[in-house]
């Protein structure tokens, strides 16, 4: 994980350079597995936050506010009870492990002053925040109690002494020098890699900072020791020997990579391992994760909630296909029975020739050669009988043929409204644009609204309608819509008629307006990227030479009771463009 040894010493510097003799005003939890600290200090309140979970496992500082239970949680009310109202006296970090002490001194029931110890361990799943009387050594209570069936080598539980995590015998950076460094990857097998080899032999530091180290030496992270000589080693040597040094005389340079405005990590050291557009320096540590897990949260959310509509759209795209295939079997049924027709009156021409039996010859006067036919016959019944079977076996048939044929119209329409939808959710980027998805999606009853409290007395709360995006091209407007009531905004409502109107050739897409408020001649380039735009916001983006249609917004039309995004067009022209998926994101950053 991001969260190494590198990032909780910036941390803890930046901590006890801030922080330290202030003091503990309030204490919240308002997850499972994590608290809150009002840290208080004149004139200003601070929110440090300590996590154990285990992908966002960490301590920092935030200013994200978290709703809290209204019923605090035991570890809440212990932490309250030996620490609110407290002094911090330092933040420690253990050697140069994922492991930090709060010191507190805190005045106990007898008026005495006592100190008190805060543990926050940052282990993945088995991350945890101790609360420690350091006198004794003996555990208070944790967030994550530990029984002697979960783990036979270390109990966390109160009453019992605090034990520290197995040690990993690994040797801090900067207590290492040139020849140890070299003994120490040498001391690996020849097919070890470079980066496994490092990680395995110092502290503190994480996969990323690794990679980081290996390639500012111009080597590959995975290239195996074996192919590493003198000139290699060097290299590598003075490489770690430089961040080793700024680590040790606290020298961070806080980073965030943020790529497709969704931030991916964050480094206490400079990633120069990433391009210059993806990096984003931050003012301190705490303040970059405190960007990233807000932002990452608001991401992961987004992008659960876009799976979950996406499951519940495929499900209904599947239904519908599997209804059109037995609609476009029953028409082609229809087809072949077209013979039981021609059986039922060739039996009636031929009555007088007939028999009873199981089947019958009669010449086929429709058929130009007027050749021999055998019609199966029941036995059971008379020619007469059997004739009639025939032609109301072809009724039936064709009835059912013709009902299809509606019901086909119907679903191939429902199918043509569903993929727009699919492709809505791939191209929206924010969380109102999903909850209007999802809106519709109950308006066309294809989920089913929450149920609403019944003895709520809160007034419903009205929801802005989000807007379509839009960029400026040499003073040309261009907006195009993400979901299906962005879509039906934009060119319903927002869209003049002398506008131009965009949309992929019989593929679900985006609508694109290009504004022209003085009826003016768009000029050729214009007119290309509305068409790059239309392509892009559409289940064709990753495809070339797709057809764009536009026509003036005139010339569109919405038929009365269409679902939202469904409009007619005409008088349309049609250009073809392949998405320049690079150059539309510098479009819309602004770069181009």
């Amino acid at each position: 994980m991001s969260y190494d040894g590198i990032v909780m010493r910036a941390v803890t510097f930046e901590l006890n350079n801030n922080l330290k003799e202030a003091r503990i005003d309030k204490i919240y939890q308002p997850g499972k597995k994590e608290v809150i600290l009002h840290i208080r200090q004149p004139g200003h309140t601070h929110k440090l936050l300590l996590s154990a979970n285990a992908q966002e496992a960490g301590v920092y500082l935030t200013e994200q506010a978290r709703p809290n239970p209204t019923e605090p949680p035991l570890f809440c009310m212990v932490l309250r009870k030996h620490l609110e109202g407290g002094k911090i006296l330092s933040f420690e970090q253990v050697n140069m492990e994922r492991i930090m002490k709060i010191q507190c001194e805190v005045i106990d029931e007898l008026g005495d002053k006592v100190k008190r110890t805060i543990i926050i361990e940052i282990m993945g799943k088995h991350s945890n925040i101790i609360l420690l009387d350091p006198q004794n050594n003996k555990i208070l209570d944790s967030i994550h109690r530990i029984p002697s069936s979960i783990s036979r080598y270390r109990q966390v539980l109160p009453g019992l002494p605090y034990q520290v995590p197995p040690p990993q015998e690994k040797i801090i950076p900067w207590e290492t020098d040139e020849t140890q460094f070299y003994n120490k990857l040498l001391s690996f097998s020849l097919t070890q890699t470079l980066n496994k080899a490092i990680l395995k032999s110092f502290s503190g530091l994480g996969p990323q900072s690794v990679g980081e180290i290996i390639i500012r030496a111009d080597l590959n992270p995975t290239l195996s020791i074996e192919y590493c000589g003198e000139y290699e080693f060097s290299k590598l040597w003075q490489s770690f020997l430089q961040i080793a040094q700024n680590i040790y005389n606290n020298k961070f340079q806080p980073e965030i990579i943020v790529q497709k405005k969704a931030p991916i990590s964050f480094s206490a050291i400079a990633l120069t391992q990433y391009p210059p557009k993806l990096r984003h320096a931050m003012a301190s540590m705490n303040q970059a994760l405190d960007f990233y897990y807000i932002h990452k949260k608001t991401v992961d959310i987004l992008q659960q909630k876009k799976h979950n509509l996406q499951q519940v759209v495929k499900k209904e795209i599947e239904r519908c296909e599997k209804k059109k295939g037995l609609q476009l079997q029953t028409i082609q049924d229809s087809r072949n029975a077209e013979k039981y027709k021609v059986w039922g009156e060739l039996l009636t021409a031929n009555l007088h020739l007939i028999k009873q039996g199981k089947e019958a010859e009669a010449i086929d006067y429709f058929h130009p050669e007027q050749k021999k036919v055998k019609i199966p016959l029941d036995q059971n019944l008379s020619p007469v009988a059997n004739a009639q079977k025939y032609f109301k076996k072809y009724q039936k048939s064709k009835h059912a043929a013709q009902q299809a044929a509606i019901q086909l119209e119907s679903t191939e329409a429902e199918l043509e409204y569903l993929y727009s939808i699919a492709s809505s959710i791939e191209s929206v980027t924010k969380l109102p644009e999903v909850n209007e998805i999802k809106d519709e999606l109950i308006e066309a009853n294809y989920l089913k609204p929450a149920p609403v409290k019944k003895k709520s007395k809160q007034k419903k709360a009205v929801k802005d309608q989000s807007t379509p995006d839009h960029i400026v091209i040499d003073s040309w407007e261009i907006y195009w819509g993400k979901n299906n009531k962005q879509n039906d905004l934009l060119t319903m409502k927002m869209a003049k008629p002398q506008d131009l109107w965009f949309h992929t050739k019989d593929i679900p897409g985006s609508h694109v307006i290009i504004k022209n408020p003085h009826n003016q001649t768009v000029p050729e380039n214009i007119l290309e990227w509305g068409a790059m735009l239309a392509a892009y916001h559409s289940k064709a983006h990753l495809s070339t030479n797709v057809p764009v249609d536009y026509t003036y917004k005139k010339h569109v039309w919405k038929i009365k009771g269409a679902k939202p995004g469904m409009v007619h067009y005409e008088n349309q022209r049609t250009i073809y463009v392949t998405p320049d998926l690079d150059k539309i994101e510098q479009l819309k950053e602004g770069t181009i």
